[in-house]
């Protein structure tokens, strides 16, 4: 009797392996499609999958039980982002999927109201909204997104999928799970909709959850500090426009633009941006609501110029508090405080940029992402250990690590 039930168990076992991993081989294994451009129109048989790669580092992969026709439509100010989409239906269908960066873009008159968690504080910082719709009901669409930073999801932030209700003109948050797939140690968030109807849209994106702080009079003094300091910078950093595009012109920093092909005189020559650049000289330390109240653009419009600028360093960016504030980019030598060894070393640089953009790295993870053995990755990892610019904290087997922003090199940059 035991061991029968035993051989239950292990059959279990067997089964749900064998379908997680059938999951995610469809889209390992499914045809590529790279798309000049942000649209895409289709066709896949049944039990077909396929991966859409469009400008902008944008990618998109399907997966159908079913005949399918699909139209795909990325708004252009989009970058870097990924999804997987598992189409259940029970008939050949006829698919339209569309993005924006905020449901007004849709058409709608206002913005909805965000979804409310207790005890958590839920912001919308993806700028990507999906907008699907269908000739045919779908039994289940089950939808995942590799967690990386380089599809706009850091490694330790909780991130739940909502979907706009209409009845209620708001977001709703979904239930969403995180797995780890081996051996590979990637990331992937899921969530399932089930039941969509023919001919309704339906509107979906990601929102990050945090807990809430306690509340005491740190934080208010914090802020207050900030705000004093915001006020000192405004002071002695307000300089002229002409002095500062000067300063940009002949600086030497490295610049890394992404899938942005722009000269510098192309991005400072166009107006909105130039505008942008006017505003922030004036008022450094604006947040994005003013800007956006004070430039009149729109929301997208807006973060696609500010994106630009700050890729080519023209801004500079920080969090305070729950606002994003944003500078003129006065940068240091970024290696003016460290140890010769490391002046030397450009793999050590990148590994260390590589955690500070994407902070709780483990070595394999870096290993994969650079394709180099893993003990030359720990190599320079110890490196930067000893010269005391990272800190790591182990998580089961694990060792994450983390910039170490108490250490000068941090505090000398902007």
């Amino acid at each position: 009797m035991k061991s029968k039930k035993l051989m239950l168990i292990a059959l279990f076992s067997i089964v749900f392996v064998f379908i997680q991993f059938n999951y995610l081989s469809n889209f390992s294994s499914a045809r590529m499609e790279r798309i000049n451009g942000f649209e895409a129109h289709d066709w896949l048989n049944a039990n077909d999958n396929a991966t859409y790669v469009f400008n902008n580092n944008i990618s998109m992969g399907i997966s159908t039980n079913a005949p399918l026709e699909i139209d795909i439509k990325y708004d252009q100010y989009i970058i870097n982002r990924q999804i997987n989409l598992s189409i259940d239906a029970n008939d050949s269908l006829y698919l339209e999927i569309s993005t924006k960066t905020n449901l007004v873009d849709f058409g709608f008159s206002h913005a909805p109201e965000n979804p409310r968690q207790e005890r958590n504080v839920v912001k919308y910082n993806y700028n990507c909204i999906y907008s699907i719709i269908s000739n045919q009901s779908i039994s289940n669409l089950s939808i995942s997104f590799l967690k990386t930073s380089q599809n706009g999801l850091i490694s330790q932030n909780r991130y739940q999928l909502a979907l706009y209700e209409p009845a209620q003109n708001a977001w709703v948050l979904v239930n969403t799970t995180e797995k780890e797939i081996e051996p590979s140690s990637e990331t992937y968030l899921e969530s399932e909709l089930s039941n969509l109807e023919a001919g309704e849209t339906y509107y979906f994106t990601l929102y990050e959850i945090s807990e809430t702080p306690p509340p005491d009079w740190t934080g208010t003094i914090i802020i207050v500090g900030i705000t004093i300091l915001i006020g000192i910078l405004a002071i002695v950093l307000i300089i002229s426009k002409t002095d500062y595009i000067k300063y940009l012109k002949t600086r030497t920093v490295a610049i890394s633009t992404g899938p942005h092909r722009l000269s510098l005189e192309d991005v400072l020559e166009n107006e909105n941006r130039s505008t942008i650049i006017d505003i922030i000289l004036k008022e450094p330390g604006i947040h994005f609501n003013e800007l956006l109240r004070k430039t009149e653009l729109a929301a997208g419009n807006l973060v696609w110029h500010l994106e630009i600028l700050d890729k080519y360093k023209i801004i500079g960016k920080k969090d305070v508090g729950r606002y994003v504030v944003y500078f003129p980019y006065y940068q240091k030598n970024p290696i003016s405080n460290i140890d010769l060894k490391l002046q030397k070393s450009r793999l050590t640089l990148e590994i260390l940029e590589m955690i500070e953009e994407d902070p709780g790295l483990w070595n394999s993870a870096i290993s994969k992402r650079l394709e180099i053995d893993h003990k030359t990755v720990l190599y320079h990892l110890n490196k930067l250990m000893d010269l005391g610019l990272i800190i790591f904290k182990k998580d089961g087997r694990k060792k994450k690590y983390f910039p170490n922003f108490e250490s000068d090199y941090f505090n000398g940059k902007s």
